[in-house]
Parts: C-alpha cells; sequence; structure tokens
C-alpha cells in the first residue's frame, strides 16, 4: 500500500449525534472489588471507501467524550491488495498490527464496539463479510495475516507436496503383512471349559487351533503357524492394544529415486472381536534418496498450525491428533519383503542392503545406508560372508579407518587373502580386523587363540603402544596373566595399572627401557611405591617434569643473582636456585606460580624472571613473589592468595631504588632482551583486551585481566609509557 496516496485521504471525522451519544454514555463500574469502567461504547468506529480504499476511523470513548477532533487510529483496507494497514495519529507512526494488538485502555475490555448499520453495510459489501462489524474487520485482518504467510511459504511447500507426489500408493497386502509380519504380539483366544478348552483361535494366522490346558496370559506358540502367542479367554479378556512397533517399507519413486518409509504399527481387539483384529498404522518419516543417495528427510506433522501435512527435514516429535509428544516408536522394524528383489537388482545394487535384510528380518534400513554412504566397503565385507563385522559396522562405521584402494576386499581391509580367510572363518568383528592389520603391519604372525584372548580382554594394539617395542604379544599376554594371580582385578585393569606404573616410572626419571623397570616382577607393589613416592616427592617431580619441558631454565636461574640480588636494612630481592625454589614459593604464598606453565616458559624464554621480595631481617619467610622482565620492569608483585597488603607502598619506594640499581647492572644483551619483552606484554595485552577475557574467580572476579596486571605494573622511570 502507497502510503503517500493513504495520508491524502480524508479519514470519516466524527459526527455531532455520535458527541450526543459518548456524552451521554455515563462510565459504570465492572463490579463493586475493582476500580475499572466501562461505557457501553467504548470505540466509535466511521467507515467510508475512497479511490478504492476503506478507511475505517477509530475513536476511542474518553476522547469523544473530551471533544477530541482527530481518531485514535485510522485504518486502511485493500480488497485488492489483500492488504491492511493502520496510521496512529497520536504518534504520527504507521502500524502493521491487527486490531487486537493495537493499545487499548482498560476499559475497552468489557465495552462495546459502535458502528452505524449504513457503515456496516459498506464495510459487508466492500470486504464480503458477513454482518461489518468490529469483529468482521479483525476476521479480514487475521485472513490477510493467513493468507500471506502461506504466500511467503509457498515455495517451501510446493517443493515439499511435488516431493511427495513422487510416493506411490500402498502395496495392497500392506495389512495383511502387518499382521502376519509386523507386529510381534499375537493371541489365542480360547472358551473357558471345565477341565480345559482344547481348541482357540489364533490371531496370527486366524485359524482355529488345538491347545492343551490354557491359563490367562500364559505364553506358549501356536501349533498350526509358530508364532509366539498369549492365551486369552474370551470372557475374561476386554479391549487391547498392542505395542507400537515399527515397520519399513521401500519403493521406487521413479527410476533413480527410491523412497524409504517409515511406519508405526499396531494392532486392536474389541472385546469379543477377536476374530476380527483391526490393524492400524501411522507414516511417520519419509527418507527420499536419490542416484548418489543424497538424502532428504521428511516428517508428517503440523505446519504452523495450518493443518496436517509432509514437512520436510527431521524431527522426532510425533502428533498425536492434538498435540506433539517425544515418545517415539522403536527404530528398528519389519521390512516389507516385496519390493525388494526389483530394487535390489537396480537402485539398492550397490548397497547391499537387500541381503542384509534377507539376514535380519528386524533391523533400521536407514542406519545401514548410512554406515554404507560413510564406508562403501560395506557392501564387500556383507558379501565376503562376514556378519559380525557388517553388524558391528553398520552400528559404529567410525571404528573402520581404510582408505579407498581399488582391487579386492583384502588390500581395501589392508590384510592379505590368508589373513580374509581366517576372519571369514572365525566370523571376526571389527577387534579381530585390528589384531590382522596389526599383524600385517608388523610382519608379525598371532595365533588366533592368542588374537582371541586380547578380544575377550577387551585389548587392541594401540593399547599396548606402551611396551610392545620391548616385548612380544606373547610375553605380555604371560605377564598380564602372573600380574593378575592374587588379585580381584581383571586383565584390563591388570594392563591399565601397568601403563600408569611406566608413565610415574617415566617422571621420576627411570630407565623405562629396562627390563627390570617394565617387567616389575611385582607390579602392584611397585606401583603403590610410586605412587607414595611422588606424593611425598611432589615438588622434585614436578620440578623434573618442568626442567625437561624448560630446559635451560636450570642454566638460566644461576646468573640471576648478579644482576639482579638487592638487599637494604629493610628489604631484600633474592633469586631461585632452582626451579623447586619456585615451586615452594607458590605454595608457601597460596597463588598461582606454581600452577601456571606459562611462567616457566617465559623464563625459558627469557622474556622475564621470577625474583623473591622478602623482609631483610626474616630472608627465609616468604613475603611477595616479583615477576621481571630483564630491564627491571616489574609486571606482578603478590603475596598470599595473590593480594597485595597495605605495606605494599613502602615495599614499592624499596623497589624504585632497586630498579634504578638494576639499571646500572645490564648489559646491551639485557637491555635487547627488555625490548622484546616490552613488545611482547603490550601485545599481549592488546589480544587480551580484544577477546575480552575476564578473571573468573578470587578478589579480581570480574575485572578484565589486563586491567589487573597493567595496574600492578611497574614500569622503569623515565622508561617509555606504560602497556595500552
Amino acid at each position: 500500500m502507497k502510503k503517500k496516496e493513504l495520508l491524502a485521504l480524508t479519514p470519516p471525522e466524527m459526527e455531532m449525534h455520535l458527541r450526543e451519544i459518548a456524552r451521554k454514555d455515563e462510565p459504570q463500574r465492572v463490579n463493586q472489588w475493582v476500580s475499572i469502567k466501562k461505557y457501553q461504547y467504548g470505540r466509535y468506529l466511521l467507515a467510508k471507501e475512497e479511490n478504492g480504499y476503506l478507511v475505517v476511523s477509530v475513536f476511542l470513548a474518553e476522547h469523544v467524550r473530551a471533544e477530541a477532533k482527530y481518531p485514535a487510529y485510522v485504518v486502511y483496507f485493500d480488497r485488492k491488495a489483500d492488504d491492511f494497514i493502520t496510521w496512529e495519529t497520536d504518534t504520527g507512526k504507521w502500524r502493521n498490527s491487527m486490531l487486537d494488538h493495537l493499545d487499548w485502555p482498560e476499559y475497552m475490555y468489557d465495552s462495546g464496539n459502535y458502528i452505524s448499520s449504513e457503515d456496516a453495510e459498506l464495510i459487508q459489501g466492500y470486504l464480503g463479510v458477513q454482518s461489518g462489524n468490529y469483529e468482521d474487520l479483525l476476521q479480514f485482518q487475521q485472513g490477510v495475516r493467513t493468507r500471506s504467510l502461506h504466500a511467503r511459504d509457498k515455495k517451501k511447500t510446493d517443493a515439499w507436496d511435488e516431493a511427495m507426489r513422487l510416493v506411490p500408493a500402498l502395496p495392497k497386502d500392506w495389512k495383511t503383512w502387518i499382521l502376519k509380519r509386523a507386529v510381534k504380539e499375537h493371541y489365542i483366544f480360547y472358551q473357558y471349559q471345565r477341565g480345559g478348552a482344547a481348541e482357540g483361535h489364533c490371531t496370527h494366522c486366524g485359524h482355529m487351533v488345538r491347545i492343551r490346558n490354557p491359563k490367562y496370559n500364559q505364553h506358549g506358540v501356536c501349533s498350526r503357524c509358530g508364532q509366539k502367542i498369549r492365551f486369552k479367554s474370551v470372557d475374561k479378556s476386554g479391549y487391547i492394544r498392542t505395542q507400537l512397533e515399527t515397520a519399513y517399507l521401500f519403493q521406487r519413486c521413479r527410476p533413480g529415486i527410491v523412497v524409504l518409509r517409515r511406519f508405526e504399527v499396531w494392532m486392536t481387539i474389541e472385546k469379543g472381536g477377536f476374530q476380527n483384529p483391526q490393524i492400524h498404522y501411522d507414516e511417520v518419516k519419509r527418507y527420499l534418496y536419490d542416484g548418489k543417495f543424497q538424502e532428504e528427510v521428511y516428517h508428517f506433522g503440523d505446519f504452523k498450525g495450518r493443518g496436517l501435512r509432509w514437512i520436510g527435514g527431521e524431527s522426532d516429535c510425533r502428533w498425536n491428533g492434538f498435540y506433539y509428544n517425544y515418545y517415539i516408536a522403536p527404530r528398528e522394524g519389519s521390512v516389507y519383503p516385496r519390493t525388494l528383489p526389483d530394487l535390489g537388482r537396480r537402485e539398492l545394487r550397490e548397497t547391499g542392503l537387500v541381503q542384509w535384510i534377507r539376514k535380519n528380518p528386524v533391523l533400521n534400513p536407514r542406519k545401514y545406508l548410512h554406515a554404507w554412504k560413510r564406508i562403501p566397503v560395506l557392501e564387500q565385507i556383507l558379501k565376503a560372508g562376514l556378519p559380525k563385522l557388517t553388524e558391528e559396522l553398520v552400528e559404529y562405521p567410525e571404528k573402520l579407518f581404510w582408505r579407498e584402494f581399488s582391487g579386492g576386499l583384502a588390500k581395501r581391509l589392508e590384510i592379505d587373502n590368508a589373513k580374509l580367510k581366517r576372519l571369514r572363518e572365525l566370523d571376526g568383528g571389527i577387534r579381530f580386523l585390528c589384531w590382522l592389520q596389526e599383524e600385517k603391519k608388523q610382519k608379525l604372525c598371532l595365533s588366533d587363540e592368542l588374537i582371541c584372548w586380547f578380544i575377550e580382554n577387551d585389548i587392541l594394539p594401540e593399547d599396548l603402544d606402551f611396551v610392545k617395542d620391548r616385548m612380544s604379544y606373547v610375553q605380555i599376554r604371560n605377564y598380564l596373566t602372573r600380574q593378575q594371580e592374587g588379585q580381584e582385578e581383571d586383565i584390563r585393569q591388570v594392563l591399565t595399572t601397568w601403563k600408569d606404573y611406566l608413565s610415574m616410572a617415566r617422571r621420576v626419571k627411570m630407565n623405562v627401557r629396562d627390563e627390570i623397570v617394565y617387567r616389575a616382577s611385582r607390579l602392584f607393589q611397585r606401583h603403590k611405591e610410586l605412587v607414595e613416592y611422588i606424593a611425598e616427592n611432589r615438588l622434585s617431580v614436578t620440578a623434573m617434569e618442568l626442567a625437561e619441558t624448560y630446559p635451560y631454565i636450570n642454566d638460566i636461574l644461576p646468573m640471576l643473582p648478579e644482576k639482579y640480588g638487592f638487599s637494604d636494612e629493610t628489604y631484600t630481592i633474592l633469586t631461585p636456585e632452582k626451579i623447586e625454589d619456585i615451586l615452594e614459593e607458590g605454595q608457601a604464598l597460596h597463588h598461582c606460580i606454581d600452577k601456571k606453565k606459562e611462567y616457566f616458559e617465559r623464563i625459558n624464554n627469557q622474556e622475564s624472571y621470577i625474583l623473591f621480595l622478602r623482609k631483610t631481617e626474616q630472608p627465609n619467610q616468604p613475603y611477595y613473589t616479583l615477576e621481571v622482565e630483564p630491564g627491571g620492569v616489574i609486571r606482578q608483585k603478590r603475596t598470599e592468595y595473590d593480594r597485595q597488603k597495605k605495606d605494599i607502598g613502602e615495599a614499592s619506594a624499596f623497589l624504585r631504588k632497586w630498579q634504578a640499581v638494576v639499571q646500572e647492572r645490564l648489559t646491551k644483551g639485557d637491555r635487547d632482551l627488555a625490548k622484546k619483552s616490552r613488545e611482547t606484554r603490550i601485545e599481549s595485552y592488546t589480544s587480551m583486551r580484544k577477546k575480552k577475557v575476564r578473571i573468573n574467580g578470587g578478589l579480581f572476579a570480574g575485572q578484565y585481566l589486563a586491567d589487573v596486571l597493567e595496574a600492578d605494573l611497574m614500569e622503569i622511570p623515565d622508561a617509555g609509557k606504560d602497556a595500552a
């Protein structure tokens, strides 16, 4: 609608006789408990048609009584464009809201609407509505909204409908097949007789069959069709509904396009109607596959409150006729067989799915197709007579690491033909294949009995990487078996203990390649001893690990005293002699210096050093820890729990004196390191600010890390601007 054209129109004006009606319409209280009042007419609607538009002025009762000249709203309707829009006179703005969503005073909840019979007739003729009252105006607006939403989604829904038109009709014997194959719960109904009934009606085969001394709800087997059943007395049994089962149907939509349809199926039996069981089915999903088996999913449901239809996309909700719920029938189900032979010769030929369905009458065909798409070699595995491997790969396709080789199945599985034969003869799964691949890669010859022992104990070749370069697989098995003797642990736990033991041995610098170490005769005892040793010597063990990770630290620390050591009558700056000194400082003051490897990395790179500020009278008592750049700039000064005490001002005066002394000791190499350190610091603060890094806990929780660090910074006087 053209807004300039609408503003050029003249809205209907309030008439004098309506003002008289409004003046006489005194507001009345709704009831004695609330102060809200109501009018006989809370709104006055005046209508006119101009230039093909229906123009409706809406006056409020209180405004009319106050001699207001202009309406509260002017609503414009365009029948040809199937549109409407509202002008709000108070704000001078356009509103797209429907009448019931405009701003109305509280009295409108209980007040009526005034429209003259002439105006109602005009509205009725223009909009083609029934009465031409306020409700008809609102109903027309709601229709415009609905039609607009339908038009907006039409491109999408038309594409869905076009795809669904390809789906063929159900087979003629669909219900019969559901009764015979898809529904699993069946019954034999018998008429109670003294001494036991001799025959009953089977719901599965539909025949009277011989029975012997049945008991109500007792499980049995039909003597005619072999179906598992439960016995039901005709007199005792009431309405029966079987549990939901899943059924699948494959059909060709057109050459190259296949649809997999998923149904929820069940059977009901009315009281006394056991000879006529009712079959029910709801189709809940459709999966369309093109020639490359690209999948399009559709589900049946209510689309945006506009009614039930097929909708593109996944949904785990099920429409039960009134609302959605999340109860989903089992995904595995019976597959209708009569469409499969033809599809198996054409569209499904290269998948192996038809052969898999024949071996597994109850399954999830979609899961198989997903696995086959991920590992196309699955078809060859199935046809090679490897059912266990196929089953495991359908469930966990990600467990097969394979490369796209040309050639036979053995080559594609990275084994040889002899090993493929062993795999087939033993019906091996993924783990057996892993051992055969390991055997070929390492050029070994492992017995089937040895491989099966490892598999039974849930051990794969990669689980033994920590020791298999020093021991054969036979030796490993023998060692694990011996160490299990007298223990209540299974073999897998023995292996875990062994691996943990060697990891700890490596931490404390034991020679893990020495047979005495890696084949400890009393594994659990040695493991316990190492746990206790590391607990008692945690700092020295951690120091060894840090020294291995950062090999230059122990060479750097002895050079620090000459350059950074300093003392006066009150304070002293000490330098750590070894890594353990830094770790002990962190533990004593309960801050993060011993917990974050970043500090040790910076020492290793000579970006900054860790120094100790002590009181001269108590040189062995931790006081403040300093992080200092090579040029003497102090990045951080923290005491217990990363805090600063009130005496930091006095200590800072000493630190200024110390910085001046350090400046006289610096070499050109130190100044180069200091320049590089300053640049790194500025870049780091800038990055923190861009990422808005905040401190999560402690004294400065919630503050920006860069702000806290910069506030603690002590630059060299006149050495340059602070990092920003």
